[in-house]
């Protein structure tokens, strides 16, 4: 009997004890005509309201769990990479240091709070009449 009331407490408490993750995806934004990319369908309407383009298509996106004062590196494809630094957690956000890079050329470097679930979308370098965008957000 007592282990029952063990492994229920185990699995109690294993699904409160979620890691938090950082994810962050390259989008290339434009008005030519094109079609939208399923896997950017949970933050399309931010993206136009915000960026105001018609399409928006997914270049490379990377996962990966937070580990307090380690500095994680997010390879997103196209020679763009994202360096994350947690630096403090709170009730229900995290504070993150971002270095954004495209190769050796840093083109942000920033201290952000980030509500979990909540993204936070930075609009980037000019490619022709296209714009590349990075989206980061914390999830549970």
């Amino acid at each position: 009997m007592r282990w029952i009331a063990t492994l229920v407490l185990s699995l109690l408490f294993a699904g409160t004890a979620q890691a938090t993750s950082v994810e962050a995806r390259l989008i290339r934004a434009s008005n030519e005509i094109g079609k939208s990319d399923a896997a950017l369908a949970d933050i399309h309407a931010k993206l136009k309201e915000k960026f105001g383009y018609q399409f928006y298509q997914q270049l490379g996106a990377q996962r990966q769990p937070l580990k307090a004062g380690a500095k994680l590196r997010l390879d997103l494809g196209e020679n763009f990479s994202l360096f994350v630094t947690p630096k403090s957690s709170g009730k229900r956000q995290q504070k993150l240091e971002f270095e954004w890079y495209s190769g050796k050329t840093l083109l942000l470097r920033s201290v952000v709070e980030i509500v979990e679930n909540g993204h936070l979308l930075v609009k980037g370098p000019e490619v022709g009449n296209d714009w590349i965008v990075l989206a980061v957000s914390v999830r549970n």
